[in-house]
């Protein structure tokens, strides 16, 4: 079995002969958690002022009159160019200088720090180096980080060369829009509990911009796809996007991203995107089984175990395709299960405060990242019981139960079901049954719509 990392280095079909699958949604989904901020142009998010982009404003573009080439003027008066590097010049850039081919140019990726670094390297890299990935474009970099607002962002667009004119093919190629996942910051994990209790949250208000701006900007078919709480940004900017828009949006993935509150997936909004979703999960899937997911899940195997799985990494590949599990693991159902009756169970103002009060005891020793929590581990415990002990018994108890369930669901085993998975219509979780906008089906498939491959 391999990997992404195996499958960006030989997999070297151009788009035009093996269109874009599920395990190139996994690598651009992959690719955005490299350090590209400081190397790629950027795209200013101003909602007060949309037409603030990469492409300029419509006013900068018209002061910009080139008499020596006036009809290209005027097509990119209308119509600006994205401006980007490729893959491979991004590369140099990022880990070559000139006179070396060695990766000697080090800096950290935005990856939780459980994970190797030089897992994001080596499949840039990998990406780079191989002529399916060298050529396609990338830009339009945002990057958003507010402790204030408890919000985490970055999102980039990757211009694929399958366009019709060889001279230019990236010219209204395809446009991947990549939203990352949580970073290392604990902010952006606060944001990610803060969903138990706020809809939208700053990022997903974000994602939305950002993605009105590519599509106002630039031509070109839209898919849409992230990693973790990528995938669920990505659905949201999908189903909050224009008819124009969405109209243009070919595919969106969720790639073990969580779901959303049960009132959202059975609105309209989300009903009409519902057709475009393909949400893929790991076999212990946890992060992907927050929330309601009424689509059918592809579930892929991994050769880790518990939340490891979450790693982009341990996906096992098999040519162009992922390999897949018949359902989750049972330990992944009970988690959905166990989590779904917590949650239901607590008012709004009891999740906001059980979150408060577990990112006030990681505060507590100084820490703004996990790297800090891990790093000053026995110089925190001192700060982090005191600020525990100064909680309410209410708020103790709420924040011991929600530890419990996570840390239960870290250690889970890959083990399948021995029982017949549920129904299409089934739901792990009494509260959100009569919610469920299932698809009718003659497989059998587990909690939250989980398909059987």
């Amino acid at each position: 079995m391999t990997n992404i990392i195996d499958y960006s280095r030989t997999e070297t079909r151009s788009f035009s002969d093996l269109a874009f699958n599920e395990v190139d949604a996994l690598v651009f989904g992959t690719l955005i958690y490299e350090d590209v901020a400081n190397i790629c142009p950027a795209l200013m998010l101003d909602e007060s002022q949309p037409d603030t982009a990469a492409g300029g404003s419509f006013a900068a573009r018209l002061r910009a009159f080139e008499p020596k080439h006036p009809l290209i003027w005027l097509k990119r008066l209308w119509h600006p160019v994205l401006e980007s590097v490729s893959l491979e010049e991004a590369n140099t850039e990022l880990h070559r200088s000139l006179s070396t081919e060695a990766d000697d140019k080090p800096h950290d990726p935005q990856v939780v720090s459980v994970l190797d670094p030089q897992l994001t390297h080596q499949l840039f890299q990998a990406a780079a180096g191989n002529p399916r990935f060298a050529q396609v474009r990338l830009g339009a970099v945002a990057e958003h980080i507010n402790r204030g607002e408890q919000t985490q962002f970055a999102a980039a667009t990757f211009q694929l060369p399958d366009g019709r004119s060889r001279r230019d093919p990236t010219h209204k190629g395809t446009l991947v829009i990549s939203f990352r996942g949580t970073d290392d910051s604990l902010i952006g994990w606060k944001e990610d509990f803060n969903m138990a209790f706020q809809y939208p949250v700053p990022a997903q208000r974000a994602a939305s911009a950002y993605v009105d701006t590519v599509a106002r900007l630039w031509e070109g078919p839209l898919i849409l796809l992230g990693h973790s709480k990528g995938g669920n940004l990505a659905i949201y900017a999908a189903m909050n996007a224009s008819d124009t828009v969405q109209r243009r949006i070919r595919h969106i993935y969720s790639l073990d991203g969580p779901g959303f509150p049960p009132e959202i997936v059975a609105s309209p909004s989300y009903l009409a995107i519902q057709p475009k979703v393909t949400k893929i999960v790991p076999s212990s899937s946890i992060v992907g089984m927050v929330f309601e997911t009424p689509e059918p899940c592809r579930v892929v195997a991994s050769d880790s175990d518990g939340i490891m799985q979450h790693s982009a990494y341990t996906w096992q590949v098999e040519g162009d395709r992922f390999v897949t599990e018949p359902t989750v693991s049972s330990g992944s159902q009970l988690f959905n299960e166990q989590l779904n009756h917590w949650i239901a169970a607590l008012t709004p103002e009891q999740r906001e405060r059980a979150v408060d009060a577990l990112f006030r005891v990681l505060h507590a020793g100084g820490a703004n990242s996990f790297s800090d929590v891990m790093r000053n581990f026995p110089l925190s415990i001192p700060p982090m019981l005191g600020a525990y002990v100064g909680l309410t018994p209410e708020d103790r108890r709420h924040l011991t139960e929600a530890l419990a369930l996570l840390i239960k669901a870290s250690a889970t085993k890959n083990k399948r079901t021995e029982t017949a998975p549920a129904p299409d219509d089934a739901r792990p979780s009494e509260a959100a049954t009569s919610d469920y906008a299932g698809e009718e089906s003659s497989e059998p498939a587990g909690p939250s719509g989980i398909d059987t491959i």
